[in-house]
């Protein structure tokens, strides 16, 4: 989940990194530097705060089945599901840049329903449940580290240029 954490945190730095793109004129260009900076960022926050609940009570974090039960019925399931539901409202204006979405959207739907397996797991007390979800949660991660090199690979076709913000 840390790595998680890591590719969220990416996300965010990517688009104040972008914020001031140089010279991209290209449609395809200019729709990543808006999907990144105005569609993302605004929504980016929800999902840190969730991951940052579920991290803190997993891992090595972990106390009991009951705190992770009660960060995900609390905080987690229902962040994260208004996170999701914000990041199918986002219509990119490019087929380019749609295709890189959707992934985005599938990885954190896939997220969320290991989030909501994990939930009925161990409620159920059934562990079985569990393995399966954790291993949705873990699917996810791969797939978010993908779609992060994806959105890199993107910015690099369309010369989209990185600028540091000076500090």
């Amino acid at each position: 989940m840390k790595k998680l954490n890591i590719l969220i945190l990416f996300l965010l730095a990517l688009a104040i990194c972008c914020s001031s793109y140089g010279c991209a004129t290209d449609k395809v260009a200019l729709d990543l530097v808006e999907y990144t900076n105005q569609s993302l960022l605004g929504i980016a926050e929800l999902e840190k705060r969730a991951l940052e609940s579920y991290a803190s009570v997993t891992g090595k974090n972990y106390t009991t089945n009951e705190a992770i039960t009660s960060a995900l019925k609390t905080e987690v399931i229902p962040q994260y599901k208004r996170f999701v539901g914000m990041l199918t409202e986002v219509r990119p204006e490019t087929e380019a840049v749609s295709k890189i979405h959707q992934g985005y959207v599938g990885n954190s739907e896939t997220l969320l329903r290991g989030f909501k397996m994990k939930l009925l797991g161990l409620q159920r007390e059934d562990p079985t449940l569990v393995i399966q979800a954790n291993s949705l949660i873990d699917q996810a991660r791969v797939l978010n580290e993908k779609w992060v090199e994806e959105l890199n690979n993107a910015y690099e076709r369309y010369g989209v240029k990185k600028e540091k913000k000076d500090k």
